[in-house]
């Protein structure tokens, strides 16, 4: 059984590097990532996702979403993905597109 971690869904830093450390996760954050993690294992343990097979839950660093994947459990390659990848960088592109947008003066 692999390992999940739950990351929690606010306060996530960007790539880029910190200048402060991100603030820790309030009560609510950490009561939401152990519910999630509760809900990613029950899934993993009736073998939802099917022989060799799980579940697994992490937060995009840039966007902030929940992405959830299917993975094989021998080889850790992703065999389906919620969003998929690309959606996740057409967010990101139109995040920065509105930060870039906001920030012009006219």
């Amino acid at each position: 059984m692999a390992q999940n971690s739950v990351l929690p869904l606010q306060g996530l830093q960007s790539t880029a590097p910190a200048t402060t450390p991100p603030p820790a996760p309030t009560t609510q954050e950490r009561a939401l990532n152990r519910s999630i993690l509760a809900a990613v294992q029950t899934l993993n343990d009736a073998g939802y996702p099917g022989s060799g097979r799980e579940v697994t839950f992490s937060v995009d660093h840039v966007t902030k979403l929940p992405v959830i994947k299917i993975v094989d459990a021998s080889t850790q390659k992703v065999i389906e993905q919620w969003p998929p990848e690309y959606l996740l960088q057409l967010a990101a592109d139109a995040n920065k597109l509105t930060r870039t947008i906001c920030c012009l003066k006219f």
